[in-house]
């Protein structure tokens, strides 16, 4: 037993140790990619990309899946391949690029990103900014610096988003420095509906990317995305109702030029009175997903199809979902 203990202890030891080795190597790249030209970042981000969709071979399969379940099972192998590695592009950009700008102010952001300078002059931007509220986007664009954009309003009140965890406590302190900056503060997204509501409660703002699957056990309810039934975290939707806020779809899009733009769309729970009350939930989550498939069916190269969105069905038949997909009954 003794020994047993021992050698348990042991390998954590070990574990740490090879943790904050890479923690610490991690440091170094951000230091080195925030000295760097931008344009070498880009190119290193390209390179990074190509070498991930070359020998990623598990989320290539899930890409390809995706595609053919959205658009069809005859879709191109050529625009599967295009799209594939788009996202890769898109992925390495997003994070080399938070590396880059650290530490992160408002001239450093507004040379990657353009944002209109009459913004906060919109009636539902005042609104959000006064009474707080929800602000929903996905993993389309750069994602990483939409949650920066909140270094440009250091005025706004209190900001939060919620955050997948990584299998390593270090690395998830070490991400969470990264995009913390101002007022914003992340959350993991297990145990996360506690800290939107308070946030949100007390009149700030959440930020949730939703495009990601929910198993029903985890609170997950069927919404339409790209033409399936997918499994969906209803949280912004129970956020906004609960405390009379708006929900704001919000995106970091990409330019012809290699920037990106910002696009804050109005308020979706506008004349959600007028649904039926046990209706209202799954509503804004429509809009919601109705708007997100919009950008993707318009560039579908923007979004990250290597994720397993579908892998929840309401069907113990496969029928047009990805073979990874598993019957997940309500």
């Amino acid at each position: 037993m003794a020994h047993t203990k021992s050698s348990t202890l042991q390998r954590l030891r070990r574990g740490r140790m090879v943790q904050r080795f890479f923690l610490l190597l991690g440091v170094a790249l951000v230091r080195v990619l925030a000295a760097l030209p931008g344009r070498w970042v880009l190119a290193f981000a390209d390179v990074v990309a190509a070498v991930f969709a070359f020998f990623s071979r598990r989320s290539r399969v899930v890409a390809y899946q995706n595609l053919r379940a959205v658009f069809g099972a005859d879709f191109p192998e050529a625009e599967c391949r295009r799209i594939f590695r788009a996202s890769w592009r898109s992925l390495a950009r997003s994070g080399l690029l938070l590396a880059h700008l650290q530490p992160i102010t408002p001239e450093r952001y507004r040379r990657w990103v353009d944002v209109d300078p009459d913004l906060e002059k919109r009636p539902h931007v005042r609104r959000l900014v006064q009474e707080g509220g929800v602000i929903v986007s996905g993993h389309l664009g750069n994602w990483e610096l939409l949650l920066a954009l909140r270094v440009l309003y250091p005025h706004l009140p209190q900001t939060i988003f919620l955050a997948e965890a990584v299998p390593h406590e270090l690395f998830n302190e070490a991400l969470g420095r990264l995009r913390s900056h101002a007022d914003l503060r992340s959350a993991l997204r297990r145990g996360g509906a506690r800290a939107v509501a308070k946030v949100v409660g007390a009149g700030g703002i959440a930020g949730l990317l939703v495009d990601r699957n929910v198993r029903r056990k985890q609170g997950g309810i069927w919404v339409p995305f790209l033409g399936l039934e997918a499994r969906t975290t209803p949280l912004a939707a129970w956020a906004a109702l609960r405390y009379d806020k708006p929900i704001h779809p919000v995106f970091c899009l990409p330019t012809p030029e290699g920037r990106y733009r910002i696009e804050c769309r109005e308020d979706i729970t506008e004349g959600i009175e007028d649904v039926p009350e046990e209706e209202r939930t799954l509503e804004l989550m429509r809009r919601i997903n109705v708007m997100l498939e919009s950008y993707i069916r318009a560039d579908p190269a923007i979004w990250q199809w290597r994720l397993k969105r579908f892998k929840s069905r309401p069907h113990e038949e496969r029928g047009r979902y990805p073979p990874y997909s598993e019957h997940d009954p309500d």
